[in-house]
Order: C-alpha cells, then structure tokens, then sequence
C-alpha cells in the first residue's frame, strides 16, 4: 500500500504539508469528519515492501478535518504524534504531502482509518512509521471502529 493504491478509496488530491503550508492546507480542508494520509517525500523500505505513507489518521471532532490537521500546526504538550510530525513540518529536506477524503459519518471514518490500517498492515507486516502508537488502539476496534470496553 503507497500513495497510488488510495486513489480507489477516494484520496488522491496531495498537497504540500510544510509549516510554510498551513494556510492553503488547512483552507483546503472541510470541517466534517473524514481521514486524511501523510505522505513522506519518497517510498521508503517497510518490513515487506516498500511505502511513501507516513501516517493513517481520522477527524472525527467537531471541526472534523481542518480542526484535526490544525493541531499539527499547533500541538499540545501531550500529543506526541502530533509534536513528532510538527518537527517534520519544519525539516526543510523532508517533503511531506497530505491527502484526505471525507466521511458520511464519524462511524464511517472511524471505519475506513481501521480499514486502511489494516490493510497496510498486512501487506507490509507493520503500521505506518507514525501510526506505531496506535497499535494497541487498532487491535482493541471492533469491525466498525469503536473501542471495545
């Protein structure tokens, strides 16, 4: 799984993601729920295969895509996923592009985000580099997304 085999899912639009960016980027982006991919700048080798995706992410709050994609602009003290990819926002040699698409529902992206997750995981024997964290957190979704509990 790379960048081009999303194009099925809906995801094909990618645009530059660089702390340079953040306007056109977020001005891009819809306010309703959905899941949107980074991209590093060049296919890079996995446990099996080789994969340009850098992370597999979900919006589903009430600002939906641009309200997610904004805290990587703009991180909390906690939020180390987005404090580690806010550090690459300002790597001047580490192009990163973002793509999205959106969700009918929250159930819906939460879906698709654990679909695709899947999916790379099991062609590559391995998740995304910055999608590691959330390892347990995939294993515990039922088919549809939701936390078992």
């Amino acid at each position: 799984m790379d960048s081009a085999s999303l194009q099925y899912r809906g995801i094909g639009s990618w645009v530059a993601f660089a702390c340079t960016t953040e306007r056109e980027v977020l001005a891009g982006l819809p306010t309703s729920p959905g899941v949107y991919v980074m991209l590093l700048g060049e296919l890079e080798q996995r446990r099996r295969g080789s994969s340009d995706i850098a992370y597999i992410g979900r919006a589903t709050n009430q600002n939906g895509l641009r309200g997610r994609v904004r805290q990587y602009f703009h991180p909390g003290p906690t939020q180390s996923t987005n404090i580690a990819m806010n550090q690459r926002l300002y790597v001047a040699d580490c192009p990163l592009r973002i793509g999205f698409v959106t969700a009918d529902s929250v159930a819906a992206a939460k879906r698709l985000e654990s679909d695709l997750l899947v999916q790379f995981e099991s062609e590559h024997d391995e998740l995304p580099p910055y999608n590691r964290q959330r390892a347990l957190d995939l294993m515990s979704r039922t088919g549809f997304g939701e936390t078992t509990g």
